[in-house]
């Protein structure tokens, strides 16, 4: 009930009471049992409502405070796609989406990084995944953006092997590796030899991975969840395919590049005999994990049609495996025929900052396109020598 249904009820039950008393008055006497036990209800159910009524005004008087000291919240979801085509349009973002830009710059800044970029993302892991604005006369936005590192990391066929992926990082990093021959037997009493133990590093360094999406000015016009999910797939995949190929690559490294696996002269393997000698020199490196086997489509091909022997039917890869290793095959491997194998969690792949975007609407503008580039930056090494190989299976 509202204050005016209460309030009329309450005095639709004084009336009653009156009525009693009035009746008892006119015939002079005494009221009677049967007449009291009914007021003393009445009087009960009045103290109840006047206690709804007090719980009713509370609440009114909680709602009008809160409507004098907050501002009303409202909640949205950061856009990508909108961001870009304001920017291209030479339009102002507005607070929600510059509060979440401005989160992905502070992370670059944290790291140490320049950024030249009009939107930078935040990719920091287990963040609250919320920014809210406000500005006076304004209402509160709540703005909800989601980590874009974790599809990356779903789709990375180096991730999904066993390689780490370290994100946040805040400028070089050293991992250290101690030597197996520091660790030794001694007698229960004894104190442990001192052998000046000290611990080799592997260094991680940022190194800026770029690429580029030319995204249509039709498309950018749409807003559906579909065309906000299609443009940052777009750029997760440029992301995926210049790391996987970075990495999965030929070439030395360098002070802005990675090496690749595949750098350096490979053995050429035809037979089982070989996929067992690989194997072996991994065994002995001693490793702790599960490996893998990640390969080119063409050595896929050719693993599939290779017999185990000139007396078995029985081919080398069956079923996505090598004798029970998972074999993960990509058109990212340098090597045409490239076969890598070991514990890839041994292979360390380090990441810094945000993702800066440069959003250019003129270079491409004959073709109606807005050219967005993306700076990512990342470091990959293996940290434990011999603990992943690569060949070759060329027929």
């Amino acid at each position: 009930m509202n204050k005016i249904e209460i309030r009329d009820k309450q005095a639709t039950l004084k009336d009653e009471a009156i009525e009693i008393i009035n009746k008892a008055k006119s015939e002079i006497r005494e009221l009677t049992e049967d007449e009291l036990n009914t007021i003393s209800k009445i009087k009960e159910q009045i103290n109840a409502l006047n206690q709804q009524l007090e719980e009713i005004e509370k609440e009114m008087f909680a709602e009008s405070a809160d409507k004098t000291n907050t501002k009303n919240k409202r909640s949205m979801n950061f856009s990508l796609i909108k961001s870009i085509r304001d920017i291209s349009n030479n339009k102002q973002l507005d607070n929600a989406s510059q509060a979440v830009i401005n989160a992905g710059a502070e992370e670059m800044r944290k790291a140490g990084l320049s950024y030249g970029g009009q939107i930078q993302i935040p990719v920091a892991e287990l963040r609250a995944n919320e920014v809210t604005v406000s500005s006076e006369g304004e209402d509160v936005v709540e703005t909800t953006f989601t980590n874009i590192l974790e599809p990356l990391r779903a789709k990375n066929v180096l991730v999904k092997a066993g390689a780490k992926f370290m994100s946040g990082l805040v400028g070089d990093v050293q991992i250290p590796i101690m030597n197996p021959s520091q660790v030794g037997w001694a007698g229960e009493i004894e104190e442990a030899a001192d052998a000046n133990v000290s611990f080799d590093n592997v260094k991680l360094t940022p190194k800026r991975l770029t690429a580029y999406v030319d995204i249509s000015k039709q498309f950018l016009a749409q807003d559906s969840l579909d065309a906000e999910a299609m443009i940052k797939n777009d750029l997760l995949n440029a992301i995926n395919t210049k790391l996987e190929s970075t990495i999965l690559g030929t070439d030395e490294g360098t002070a802005t590049k990675p090496a690749g696996l595949f750098s350096g002269l490979l053995t050429n393997f035809t037979t089982f005999e070989g996929v067992c000698e690989l194997e072996a020199g991994v065994d002995n490196a001693n490793v702790m994990g599960d490996c893998a086997y990640i390969v080119s489509n063409k050595a896929k091909a050719n693993l599939r049609n290779m017999a185990k022997s000139t007396k078995s039917t029985e081919l080398v890869m069956e079923h996505g495996e090598i004798d029970g290793t998972p074999v993960y095959n990509t058109s990212n491997v340098g090597a045409e025929y490239g076969v890598a194998y070991g514990d890839w969690s041994n292979l360390v792949i380090g990441q810094w900052g945000g993702i800066d975007l440069t959003v250019d609407p003129f270079s491409q503008a004959t073709k109606g396109c807005v050219r967005v580039t993306v700076n990512f930056y990342v470091d990959a090494k293996v940290v434990r020598p011999n603990t992943i190989v690569a060949a070759t299976a060329e027929a």
